[in-house]
């Protein structure tokens, strides 16, 4: 009977090995009281599961991509290739406790690129909603690592029920995605880019149960990209370095993740996970200061005047100029400050020397004998006039209309962006050729690295200054930084770089020195907003009315105020040049100057080449611009100008439907646009009081009924309210006095009526789940 004797030996020896089999293959996770991720094995560790911990959600779910990292590698003989993690032949994962932090090391090797192996660390700490990673890559003597895309995952196609999920893009002013299961098609993705369109770095997937979240956390302006594609399987999202030689991250034999990169939950509305990056972001370089502590900025801007657009040039029915509208210019401005009662900053469009756009050889100016007059009494009057630079450009060809030749560009030949193909400078072309005809720019960029940029520049400041303009902005740099240079004289490595920005933002305080030195009531603006410029500039040109078009053009996308939510307090916007005004009564203008008034922009108003448009604007457009440059000469100012976005109200209210034309295809057609009839944003002044903003957009009275808190802040035990309504005079009136918050305000909104709830509290701060249940008011 030795049977039984061998059975158990075998037992014995058999046994352990397929426990540690199965240890072996079990996942390994880091997990918290927020979130648990697990790294799934095979065929190479990769994100397998995700899981919101409060509402038991699962983010990621085994998915049918199984691929953490992908690398593109330039070959020593200058060809290209990918490897993908899912390939590697061997790895290994390790998991430790190292007090309240949980981390994970992974080890891959034996791919096909021979000697070819990569290290990645994660790590969550004991309450964090975020798991950050990092990402080390060693490769052959000879080769490049060129681009990482790290870390990505395969979210689920849908978070419990499609129809409430959602996608936060902070494409320049914000974005979101309405049920992108829906509304994308498989295979169509966003990737946002710096330089590019992306002005904060995080994206996020979720329903207000729960999502996903991913954030790079750079200041140093690294080439990067955030991205997020629909598969059959799922959304597929990923943070992709590019990989830099000026940076440190590569060296022989290797190169590592210059900064870490956070995956994570989050639960909530768009602005609970913009609150989950505010918090790191305001500890970063570019919120050092917020605008109430700036002394660069001066105070003039800090009043909220309206930015006006209206060209100097007069066109014929060809489009070609057909005169100088400076000898009515004076009496224009004078009228529209009349309508609207508030101070003026003029966009002058068509200044330049040649036709409007033309960038470089910007002087003499347009009609310079009749504009120098015209200019120094304006400025007399109070109204400052305002250029816009084309950016880095330096036109050479105009093609089309009132085009031509323009030799001065020859002069900055050594300064422009080189080309890698040609080795000569790289040419730019846009096109804005309508029926009317041709009409295309051709031009050079200037390098920010280049020694003749800031020497160029500061002269353009200087004879700007001497016409008496003191406005400037940097336009058509919508992407934040410089363009890609291969020039091996500018003082840069050759491609892409750390000096795109570094030298951008250089240039950008030179160009800010040196101005404020001829006048401190100098600004500098730049066309669309991005958090690494705001301590670089004066202010940006942001469009939060857009919608259905460039960053808000996305399949189901509609428009968020998320640049101002996480920096309101820090930068200053403006958004005149595409909130027009017309006779007929469009609403689309009207939700516009809106818009402009909620998202915390000063106020607007273009005409570009229809000047009368201003004089004949409908009614509706006039008071809504109006009612906000009233309110910014009250208290409101420190709220709308200076102040911190707090979470806005959810009204019910009835949606108006507005239309707006946009283009598909070859033809333009009118969509809707459905906006609510109310409005509304709030706000914390620098001195810690609440503000809560509605606008009647409708032209009927709305009734408006809701408890009236500290949204987000902290709430302190007792606020006396005062009100301002635009139907009722310039000032506040008292609601209340002394008591503790919510209490309820009911109101009856005329058309077009603009409100404004002041709540200023008395005694320490407490926790706003300490209140007591709504009082009537």
């Amino acid at each position: 009977m030795k049977a039984p004797g061998i059975l158990l030996a075998i037992a014995y020896f058999i046994l352990p090995l397929a426990t540690r089999m199965i240890r072996a293959a079990e996942p390994v996770a880091l997990e918290n009281g927020v979130l648990r991720l697990e790294i799934e094995r095979a065929p190479a560790p990769f994100i397998g599961r995700l899981v919101h911990q409060a509402s038991g959600r699962v983010l990621v779910a085994s998915p049918v991509s199984k691929s953490l990292f992908s690398i593109t590698l330039a070959k020593p003989d200058g060809g290209v290739t990918a490897v993908d993690s899912a390939t590697a032949g061997t790895s290994d994962v390790a998991a430790k406790k190292n007090g309240a932090t949980n981390e994970i090391a992974i080890k891959y090797g034996d791919f096909a690129v021979p000697g070819l192996s990569v290290e990645v660390a994660a790590f969550c700490d004991q309450q964090d909603p975020l798991t950050f990673w990092n990402i080390r890559v060693g490769h052959p003597a000879g080769w490049r690592v060129k681009a990482v895309r790290f870390p990505q995952l395969l979210a689920v196609p849908a978070i419990g029920e499609s129809d409430d999920d959602y996608l936060v893009l902070p494409a320049l002013p914000g974005t979101l995605i309405e049920n992108p299961a829906k509304n994308w098609r498989d295979g169509f993705g966003v990737t946002l880019q710096y330089p590019g369109n992306l002005s904060a770095q995080f994206l996020a997937y979720q329903d207000r149960s729960a999502g996903l979240s991913m954030a790079s956390r750079d200041t140093a302006g690294h080439p990067m990209s955030l991205g997020v594609s629909k598969r059959a399987e799922g959304f597929l999202c990923w943070h992709e370095f590019t990989a830099v030689p000026d940076d440190g991250s590569s060296h022989d034999g290797g190169w590592e993740s210059p900064y870490p990169v956070a995956v994570g939950v989050t639960q909530g509305r768009w602005c609970d996970t913009a609150d989950q990056y505010k918090q790191w972001a305001v500890r970063q370089p570019w919120c050092v200061k917020p605008l109430a502590h700036r002394d660069d900025i001066p105070a003039w801007w800090k009043e909220g005047p309206d930015v006006h657009v209206c060209a100097v040039r007069t066109y014929g029915p060809s489009r070609t100029c057909s005169g100088s509208y400076y000898p009515k210019l004076r009496e224009h401005l004078h009228a529209w400050y009349d309508k609207i009662d508030g101070p003026v900053v003029a966009m002058l469009a068509g200044w330049e020397n040649h036709r409007r756009w033309t960038a470089g050889d910007y002087f003499p100016i347009f009609d310079e004998e009749g504009a120098r007059p015209v200019i120094r009494q304006l400025r007399q009057d109070g109204i400052r006039p305002f250029f816009f630079l084309s950016g880095m450009f330096y036109t050479f060809w105009n093609e089309g209309r009132d085009g031509g030749k323009i030799p001065a560009a020859e002069r900055y030949f050594s300064s422009y962006v080189i080309d890698q193909k040609s080795g000569q400078p790289q040419e730019y072309a846009l096109d804005e050729s309508n029926p009317s005809g041709p009409w295309r720019r051709h031009s050079y960029q200037f390098c920010p690295a280049a020694p003749q940029t800031a020497e160029f520049f500061r002269g353009v400041i200087d004879r700007a200054h001497a016409l008496g303009v003191d406005v400037l902005q940097m336009d058509q740099t919508v992407n934040g930084a410089g363009g890609v240079c291969w020039s091996a004289g500018h003082g840069h490595v050759p491609g892409e770089g750390l000096y795109q920005s570094r030298a951008f933002w250089n240039l950008l305080d030179a160009m800010r020195r040196h101005s404020k030195q001829l006048s401190p009531d100098f600004v500098l603006f730049h066309e669309e907003p991005h958090e690494q410029l705001i301590p670089h500039l004066d202010g940006f040109h942001v469009r939060d009315y857009y919608a259905k078009r460039w960053y808000r053009g996305y399949p189901g996308a509609v428009g968020i105020p998320l640049f101002s939510y996480l920096y309101h307090e820090y930068a200053i916007g403006y958004g005149g040049d595409s909130a027009g005004l017309s006779e007929a009564n469009s609403r689309w203008n009207v939700r516009c100057h809106a818009m402009n008034l909620v998202a915390g922009r000063t106020p607007g108003g273009a005409v570009w080449s229809s000047p009368q448009s201003m004089f004949d604007a409908h009614p509706d457009q006039i008071a809504m611009i109006r009612n906000h440059c009233r309110l910014l000469k009250t208290r409101a100012k420190d709220f709308l100008m200076l102040g911190k976005m707090l979470h806005p109200y959810e009204l019910t209210v009835p949606q108006e439907d507005v239309t707006i034309s946009v283009r598909r295809g070859t033809d333009w057609v009118k969509e809707s646009v459905p906006t609510p009839a109310i409005l509304t944003s709030s706000w914390e002044s620098p001195d810690g009081q609440i503000g809560h903003l509605f606008v009647n957009i409708a032209e009927t009275p709305q009734p408006l009924a809701l408890d009236l808190d500290t949204r987000n802040s902290p709430a302190r035990p007792s606020y006396d309210g005062q009100v301002w309504r635009s139907a009722e005079g310039d000032a506040f009136r008292p609601l209340w006095h002394g008591r503790p918050l919510p209490v309820r305000f009911s109101a009856e909104l005329k058309p077009g009526e603009v409100v404004f709830v002041e709540l200023h509290g008395g005694g320490p701060a407490a926790q706003p789940d300490a209140a007591p249940p709504p009082q009537d008011h």
